[in-house]
């Protein structure tokens, strides 16, 4: 009787156990890819559309410094063109990993581009409390914002600049500015095929 009773006890507690478990997927890409990644992710969502709430957590690699601005630019016209995608039903997060490690942007909705770009503008001004490991934070963070009505997902964002290393920040502070414009045309040429891709659709 009292094996009986310890079964149906351990049955139960599995049971209650399975609803309670937060399934969280887990994406990568590399910057580079990051555009095509959320057109090909994300798609447009309308009124009628009854498409299944986002709740995603990015989790972006950074150097020690401030992000190029290549970078920079990638990440604003990726962010752009999610907050065009999803709607105030979903949600996002920014949380940054590798040269520093912290939530940039907290759980907030995709429309506010606004608050967005302004975290990406800088995004270690942005991290009010600073991390040893930036994955675990994020995992623990996604688990304390998970939504049961969203499709959870983490998508873990490499950047090959972000190579973390003693010389990084010193070497991002000391190039010169006048170069800003030709990064910023160099990095308009290298996205135009992925404009020219989202307008297609």
């Amino acid at each position: 009787m009292k094996t009986l009773i310890t079964l149906i006890l351990t049955a139960f507690v599995a049971t209650m156990s399975i609803p309670q478990e937060k399934n969280i997927e887990t994406k990568s890409v590399s910057l580079d890819n990051l555009i095509t990644f959320i057109v090909e992710n994300y798609s447009v969502k309308t009124e009628s559309s009854n498409s299944a709430i986002q709740n995603i957590s990015f989790l972006i690699q950074v150097p020690e410094g401030n992000l190029s601005i290549e970078d920079e630019v990638i990440l604003k016209q990726a962010f752009k063109l999610l907050s065009k995608r999803l709607n105030n039903d979903d949600s996002i997060s920014i949380i940054t990993y590798s040269g520093y490690c912290g939530v940039a942007l907290k759980q907030g909705k995709p429309n506010d581009v606004k608050k967005i770009m302004h975290a990406i503008d800088d995004l270690k001004s942005s991290i009010k409390e600073f991390h040893q490991d930036g994955i675990e934070l994020t995992y623990k963070y996604a688990k304390d914002n998970f939504n049961d009505k969203a499709i959870n997902t983490i998508v873990m964002v490499r950047n090959p600049n972000a190579k973390s290393n003693g010389n990084s920040e010193t070497t991002l502070s000391i190039q010169p500015k006048k170069k800003k414009n030709n990064a910023v045309l160099i990095t308009a040429i290298s996205l135009l095929p992925e404009l020219i891709a989202i307008i297609k659709n």
